[in-house]
């Protein structure tokens, strides 16, 4: 049987093992927060799951608990950052706060932060940021673990990205990486003792494996074949070339060489929906929108959701009955 927290609970235990460790309170609170996030929403793929490998990382170098956030370059409507070495979580929360700050006297912003480490699910930080009436879009890279369309060397990231989009208090959300499945989950089954879903990866002489471990042995398969290969590469521009950061195999595993930082990097959009629609017009549209996807005559014992609703709803029962581990 599982264990049941509440999302308080997950978080002060996370606080603790991180300032037991010589993490600052304010960075601390906010890595515990990113993670507790993701378990409470069921992306526990993303969320305590990770904090093994964060402290193995402090405590062998590779996360700089003192890292303070560099401004590399900037312009009204652009930002450069550069992480130092720290918690992904606090580098992009820098960066999507600053960038928040211009998108109220500039109708779209965009910027970037380098040298940062695994920064957990990236809908933690567009979700509140579409609350607020922006767009929002995050893309981050890592380290190789797909294989471009047609190979099977890992040359790619997972790259995931997440988009926001303002509908009220129930903003729609999509969070997902570019390749078949995020690496975080072949982890976390083989710790399981799980088998995998065969399309997520191929073993070393380049098969389709249900096999974890030989999937962490292999690559990673894009999602959607040639599809998510080119979303793959674009996020790389992104988050990795004009980052100024490390692209491919400059980018570091965050389960492995714990005492090398990740060397990652993220880059955001912010769009102002009043600088384009005022706020009724826009409610109008886009409530237009999802109640003709919701209207929309659904497969034989299948319900249709918007991006983000199931984990809206999985969050929304863990405030009340906490998350089972």
């Amino acid at each position: 049987m599982g264990q049941v927290k509440t999302i308080e609970t997950v978080k002060n235990e996370i606080i603790r093992a991180l300032t037991a460790r010589g993490a600052r309170d304010r960075d601390a609170r906010i890595v515990a927060d990113s993670l507790a996030f993701a378990d409470a929403r069921g992306t526990k793929s993303h969320g305590l799951n990770m904090l093994d490998a964060y402290l193995e990382r402090i405590e062998k170098g590779g996360i700089n608990v003192d890292a303070e956030i560099i401004k590399v370059r900037e312009t009204e409507s652009t930002l450069v950052l550069d992480g130092n070495g720290g918690f992904g979580q606090v580098g992009v929360s820098a960066l999507i706060a600053q960038l928040t700050e211009k998108a109220g006297h500039h109708s779209i912003v965009c910027g970037s932060i380098k040298n940062i480490n695994h920064c957990g699910a990236l809908a933690y930080f567009t979700l509140p940021a579409a609350k607020n009436g922006l767009l929002a879009f995050l893309f981050a890279n890592a380290n190789p673990t797909v294989a471009p369309f047609g190979s099977m060397e890992a040359v790619l990231g997972t790259n995931p990205f997440s988009i926001a989009i303002p509908n009220g208090d129930h903003p729609i959300v999509l969070d997902m990486a570019s390749s078949a499945v995020a690496k975080a989950k072949i982890y976390q089954a083989a710790r399981e003792g799980k088998k995998i879903d065969p399309s997520w990866a191929l073993d070393a002489e380049g098969n389709p494996t249900d096999d974890p471990q030989k999937a962490i042995n292999g690559v990673l398969t894009a999602m959607g074949g040639a599809k998510g290969y080119g979303i793959a590469l674009a996020v790389e521009v992104l988050a990795g070339v004009l980052s100024g950061g490390g692209i491919i195999g400059e980018v570091n595993s965050v389960h492995k060489n714990p005492q090398t930082g990740m060397n990652a990097g993220a880059f955001g959009i912010l769009i102002d929906i009043k600088s384009f629609l005022d706020k009724e017009a826009y409610a109008e549209r886009i409530n237009k929108l999802t109640g003709k996807i919701r209207a929309a005559k659904p497969q034989p014992g299948k319900q249709i959701f918007l991006p983000g609703e199931i984990e809206e709803g999985n969050y929304n029962a863990a405030l009340q009955h906490g998350v089972t581990y």
